[in-house]
């Protein structure tokens, strides 16, 4: 289940902005249209109606500055570049994507969609670069496919939206599982700390084992990386067959004199070795996993050192 903070990254977007739902453009279309002169939105009227777009909302305006001043106080649901018809003086494909790169340099992330009727592989590479649909055609605004181009561009970037947020939603996840790890790791090696403080527990483990010396030195680093080895496998397999592992290496610790506490201590050094290499996968499943190992190995020990006692 969805905790709240994983719920609020869904939320996060303008209550007023209707999403695009079931392949149909959202009703109210409202789209800014940047280009030299107001065409007639007839046709691209009755293109966004056959798509669902019922009574789209234009905004025209003629210049690269309207159109900024706009975007910086309002949001629109796409927005369409016109490049005009090139002459001798200036080149209207450059001026129409300069536009393109401002309006993604000011932070906007509205759908764009620029309008030219010829462009050339060059250009069109530097602007795949900016997340903008191109539409090629000497018809421009009348051009039949413009709504099925406009649609698209507004797909996307939902798409974007959406992969974003269910990013979010999971780093935050994550996050939280890593502290919770370490929290239960932090608990686990304070009862550690409190044998070693009270040495209560120890001397009634002495006293039960038959006063056993418990091992004060380092285990061997065979040793270690026997455990690292079982517990990566008991992690992803499971208990599985390796009962007869984990009792032999039970026996292996009562033979070096290790107690409860020793091998609780060299199984939080391997999980804490193990979960510092997950980098950004889940740890809830290391834990687990982990916490089952530590109690059959716990009761394969005591088990060894009852056996001992009786012989």
């Amino acid at each position: 289940m969805l905790l709240k903070d994983e719920l609020s990254a869904f939320a996060d977007a303008d209550a007023a902005d209707e999403p695009v739902v079931n392949g149909q453009l959202p009703t109210r279309l409202r789209l800014l249209c940047v280009g030299p002169r107001e065409p007639s939105w007839v046709g691209l009227t009755l293109q966004l109606d056959a798509e669902g777009g019922i009574e789209p909302q234009f905004r025209w305006v003629s210049s690269a500055t309207e159109a900024l001043t706009l975007l910086r106080d309002d949001s629109f649901d796409a927005v369409l570049i016109a490049a005009a018809s090139a002459d001798s003086r200036t080149n209207p494909f450059a001026e129409a994507a300069s536009l393109v790169k401002a309006i993604r340099a000011s932070g906007c992330e509205d759908p764009l969609v620029l309008l030219a009727p010829c462009i050339s592989d060059a250009d069109w590479l530097d602007l795949s670069r900016e997340e903008c649909e191109l539409l090629q055609s000497s018809r421009l605004w009348d051009s039949p496919a413009l709504a099925s181009v406009l649609k698209r561009a507004i797909f996307r970037s939902e798409q974007t939206r959406q992969s974003r947020r269910l990013e979010i939603a999971q780093t935050k996840r994550m996050a939280r599982e890593r502290d919770e790890a370490e929290h239960l790791l932090n608990q686990q090696r304070r009862i550690i700390d409190d044998l070693d403080a009270t040495n209560v527990t120890r001397q009634a483990l002495l006293d039960c084992f038959g006063q056993v010396t418990p091992c004060r030195t380092a285990l061997p680093p065979e040793l270690n990386n026997y455990y690292q080895e079982l517990l990566r496998t008991y992690v992803i397999m499971g208990s599985g067959n390796l009962g007869g592992e984990i009792a032999k290496l039970a026996d292996l610790l009562a033979v070096a004199g290790c107690g409860p506490r020793e091998a609780l201590s060299l199984h939080l050094e391997r999980v804490e070795s193990l979960v510092g290499g997950l980098g950004n996968r889940s740890t809830r499943h290391i834990l687990a996993r982990a916490d089952l190992l530590a109690l059959e190995l716990m009761i394969h020990l005591g088990e060894s050192y009852r056996r001992r006692v009786s012989v």
